[in-house]
């Protein structure tokens, strides 16, 4: 190694490796260089990316594709009816409650978005968000995780291969770009396999999702309780960096000219976020961090609505698999926590997830859901994992400035709720009534007939400084019961009748019904990225969400 060289075309030094440096051989640099340093890492404007995720598969046509229709589920019909008025296939099982009481009304509208009676505590948000109604899910747990996690761009068989080195998921993508002057900079409370759904033998390091791609400080750090999360920033003063330290050493020999050198900007950025983040972390002067005391304010606390059990964990079995926790508090606690890491200074991107699994997965028989008198209701799990934290959540990001920018931390952060999939209201007894089973057998099978089951009909939602709020982009059709497919201006394609969603004419080759790839890139082009050749995903960004 030739001392005072210039790291010219290296890879970029990351916050983790200058904390374990400081921890050795102290802080380098004149005021001077410091001074550089601060002024490198100013001028380089920081983003926010935060995936709010409902893992189950929510009531989509209850939800942000709304669509009315009656209740059967409240019928009386005698037992061994086959062919009841309305059929068994043209019968809608909804809430038992839908359309009769105030909370379990039908599709409303206010402002531009129409919306059902699942986001009516969400309506204060409206303002700010734009909804994509024409949205296809997926009806594969796991598959439609890993679609947003990663985009579009392979079959589910991928998901056994090894995980290649230009694959990317949507967080590690927004941290690659965003995140190399942060110490934790890709904070998620999603974890592979917490479902049940996969076998874990069948997925051994490095499939499926894979939370070691990219650079180093883009890797998935997995959020856990804010007990946890305290003891490991307790500990990053105590990092070693290892195999960096020669490059390190290097870049310090020559420190000054490397901090005016553009090629390094991204080191220089992370440099004087460490010696931010030592102070804090440290029992010096300009003590600002102190990890003992993190999610702990009251005040905060009292915003967030957290108890005690909100940061308790939980473990459940699901088909058959060993029981398994996703070691998560609540919603509220994680965007609590998201809020501390982000405002101060170490985090910049968040997977906030409900800690219940497979909580809407409910796959009523018609034969439940005609003894319950409707199919269950969302409506609590939603207000409290979805609703409630997040407008206090959104509120907190609009009124905290970032520094002295003149600028809130609501300016510079796009938000994206999504589910991986809705859920049926209705099933097709068709085959069954085909088959030359007695009577009482076709009866029983069409009683056991799953009514709650895997649907691609979905939607999501935008929200940021970016986005271009009181917008609803897509519909689903009254009789086809489809999202109508949306043009690349994100009007709806003029071969659909826009109210049933009967194709009428012929489709455009220009529409499409966007899927979770179309979410992936348009995350990343509402954080200032162009979405091309960040991870394999091929779909492209929806341009009518920004902000013109």
């Amino acid at each position: 190694m030739k001392r005072r060289s210039v790291l010219k075309g290296a890879a970029a030094i990351g916050v983790a490796d200058w904390l374990g440096f400081f921890r050795r051989f102290g802080v380098p640099g004149t005021a001077k260089s410091l001074g550089i340093a601060d002024a490198v890492a100013q001028a380089m404007e920081p983003r926010f990316l935060v995936m709010w995720f409902q893992e189950g598969g929510w009531d989509s046509y209850s939800m942000l594709s709304p669509i009315d229709t009656p209740n059967h589920a409240t019928m009386t019909i005698p037992a061994g009816t086959l062919n009841p008025n309305p059929a068994w296939s043209n019968q809608f099982y909804r809430p038992k409650t839908y359309g009769l009481d105030a909370a379990h009304f039908a599709p409303r509208t206010q402002g531009n978005i129409t919306y059902g009676y699942l986001a009516q505590d969400g309506l204060d948000l409206f303002p700010d968000m734009a909804v994509l109604s024409s949205h296809a899910g997926n009806t594969f747990h796991s598959g439609g995780r890993w679609d947003y996690h990663y985009g579009k761009y392979a079959s589910y068989a991928a998901l056994t291969a090894q995980r290649a080195s230009n694959e990317r998921s949507l967080m590690q993508a927004f941290s690659e770009a965003y995140g190399a002057n942060y110490p934790l900079a890709n904070v998620s409370w999603h974890r592979w396999l917490s479902d049940g759904e996969l076998e874990e033998a069948n997925y051994p390091e490095g499939t499926g999702f894979y939370e070691k791609l990219g650079p180093t400080y883009a890797h998935t750090v997995y959020g856990r309780t804010p007990s946890e999360m305290r003891n490991r920033l307790s500990q990053l003063g105590n990092v070693t960096a290892g195999a960096r330290s020669a490059r390190i050493r290097t870049f310090v020999d020559n420190l000054h000219q490397n901090f005016i050198a553009d090629h390094n900007g991204e080191s220089v950025a992370a440099f004087s976020s460490a010696v931010g983040i030592y102070k804090q972390l440290t029992s010096g002067t300009g003590l600002v961090v102190n990890p003992a005391t993190l999610f702990t304010d009251m005040n905060l606390r009292a915003e967030f609505g957290v108890t005690a059990n909100d940061e308790a964990t939980n473990s459940t079995s699901v088909n058959g698999n060993p029981a398994r926790s996703k070691d998560s508090p609540m919603t509220n606690v994680q965007a609590l926590m998201a809020y501390e890491l982000m405002t101060k200074g170490l985090s910049v991107a968040f997977w906030i997830e409900n800690r219940q699994i497979r909580g809407f997965d409910t796959h009523k028989g018609r034969d439940s859901v005609f003894t319950n008198r409707g199919q269950d209701d969302q409506l609590a799990s939603l207000r409290r994992d979805l609703w409630n934290p997040l407008k206090v959540f959104v509120n907190k990001l609009k009124t905290t400035q970032y520094g002295t920018s003149g600028k809130s931390y609501w300016d510079l952060t796009t938000i994206v709720l999504a589910s991986e999939m809705g859920r049926t209201i209705q099933g097709d007894v068709a085959s069954i009534l085909a088959t030359t089973d007695p009577d009482a057998t076709k009866y029983t099978k069409i009683m056991e007939q799953d009514v709650c089951q895997h649907w691609k009909v979905n939607s999501v939602a935008f929200l940021g400084g970016n986005v271009q709020g009181d917008r609803q982009y897509g519909r689903v059709g009254t009789s086809s019961l489809e999202g109508i497919p949306v043009m690349p201006d994100g009007t709806l394609d003029p071969a659909y009748n826009a109210a049933t969603g009967v194709l009428t004419g012929t489709k455009s080759a220009n529409s499409v019904v966007p899927n979770a790839g179309h979410v992936y890139a348009t995350a990343l082009e509402l954080t200032g990225l162009n979405p091309t050749g960040k991870g394999r995903n091929n779909q492209p960004s929806l341009g009518f969400i920004k902000k013109p």
